[in-house]
């Protein structure tokens, strides 16, 4: 295995990340029209879907982690790549521009899910809900 980070194929594992956040977005659309008719069945028919969708980002985002685990250098680029806060990173490439463009797309929808997720869980949990206000 060669030492040397894949930043194209960083790129597209990013973007795949960023669609399937896209649909467990989609799918928690669903769940808060479902919670709101008060209709069981379907609730959890799509909290098992978003579970599923909920599964392919975490093992997307395990590709990502171990693209980055070729190798010291390898691991230095990938960190920079990966974990830096997306509007914090200076890149040096067309593809790690990218990937940064990716990030910050993909944390604009993550923060409008986590408070969608946020509603949704309280109505659907009430006082057992996770978020404390």
């Amino acid at each position: 295995m060669e030492d040397v980070l894949n930043v194209a194929d960083l790129a597209i594992l990013f973007q795949r990340r960023y669609s399937y956040i896209k649909d467990v977005k989609d799918i928690t659309d669903k769940l808060a029209e479902a919670i709101s008719g008060n209709d069981g069945y379907t609730t959890e028919v799509i909290l098992e879907e978003r579970g599923d969708a909920i599964r392919k980002v975490e093992n997307v985002t395990e590709q990502i982690r171990l693209l980055g685990e070729a190798g010291p250098k390898a691991a230095f680029s990938a960190h920079k790549l990966i974990y830096t806060e997306p509007e914090n990173i200076v890149p040096e490439t067309d593809d790690e521009k990218l990937v940064q463009e990716i990030r910050l797309k993909t944390k604009t929808l993550v923060l409008a899910l986590q408070a969608q997720d946020k509603m949704v869980n309280k109505r659907l949990t009430r006082d057992q809900s996770f978020y404390k206000d």
